[in-house]
């Protein structure tokens, strides 16, 4: 009997500084941080001056609750001037988020599906010949589907050359119009004063397109 303990205590003794030489598993990176610059092709109703080319960045907060399922937070911004007129976009979106790839490799994959609310806004300059109504502004529902690649640089820090995503925007017309009856001048609202508000209740159009992103993640 006592023989057969002190076997099992060395045994014991043995798969503990077995357990204790192995290295521990890496764990996970969690939270992902994004932030680069981005690139958007909007189509508007095929209308001058659409389709149009903005300009801006993006940044982005994912957190990852397993392996490869997460939830990012994005907030993005773009703008152009096109004769005086400056069309500016602010985006919101939220959504899920899948991861792909080894754990160990230096290509990460994901692909995500995001919803939110995006700012538009279309100012003319003050010094042209427009009325005091130089500007218009609407908040449609948006939706932003697609993915990229990451690319480890360092422990924690990746590149991300690429992100590629469509987008689309319900517009409502009856907030581009505006209050009717004052019409005059050549700004946004000009040609859209010649119809009162009410007649657009409801009515939506369909702003879509692509964008591209690239800039840097970190990872921890």
């Amino acid at each position: 009997m006592r023989k057969m303990i002190g076997m099992f205590i060395v045994l014991a003794c043995c798969l503990a500084v077995s357990s204790a030489q192995q290295p521990k598993l890496a764990v996970l990176d969690k939270l992902d941080v994004f932030a680069g610059y981005s690139f958007s092709r909007i189509y508007v109703a095929n209308e001058s001056p659409f389709p149009m080319n903005l300009t801006g960045g993006q940044g982005a907060v994912t957190y990852y609750f397993t392996k490869h399922l997460g939830a990012t937070a994005e907030v993005a911004g773009y703008t152009n001037d096109v004769d005086g007129v400056t069309f500016s976009t602010q985006g919101y979106l939220f959504g899920p988020t899948a991861r792909f790839g080894p754990r160990k490799s230096r290509v990460s994959l994901f692909a995500h599906q995001l919803f939110g609310v995006t700012h538009m806004s279309i100012t003319e300059d003050p010094s042209s010949d427009c009325t005091s109504d130089c500007a218009l502004s609407s908040n449609p529902f948006t939706t932003a589907s697609g993915g990229g690649v990451d690319v480890k640089v360092s422990k924690h820090l990746w590149v991300r050359p690429v992100q590629l995503e469509y987008f689309n925007e319900q517009i409502s017309l009856s907030s581009l119009i505006g209050e009717p009856g004052l019409v005059g001048g050549t700004g946004p609202r000009s040609a859209a004063h010649a119809f009162s508000s009410d007649e657009f209740d409801g009515v939506k159009i369909s702003g879509y397109g692509f964008r591209y992103s690239a800039g840097v993640a970190y990872r921890f």
